[in-house]
């Protein structure tokens, strides 16, 4: 039997700033729980996870280019969807 757990956005933004530099794998799972509980997450923060992943990726050190500016997109386009 598997147990939902409660997560913060502030907790789930920290493990998204760690996975940004960090394996594929942590990548994914980073990403898929932020997708779902999207609509739980303010537009402002979204906005922050979007300059966050441009702002890593200009310094170098993103692990996985391809899928964090695809989330990038994700997110542009959830922001659209709430105008």
């Amino acid at each position: 039997m598997e147990q939902e757990l409660a997560v913060s956005n502030d907790i789930l933004f920290l493990a998204f700033r760690y996975s940004l530099s960090s394996s594929a794998d942590s990548a994914a799972l980073v990403i898929d729980t932020i997708k779902e509980n999207i609509k739980s997450i303010k537009e402002s923060d979204l906005r922050t996870y979007i300059r966050e992943i441009h702002e890593c990726r200009n310094s170098s050190v993103m692990t996985d280019e391809t899928t964090w500016l695809d989330f990038a997109d994700y997110l542009q386009d959830e922001l659209r969807s709430r105008e």
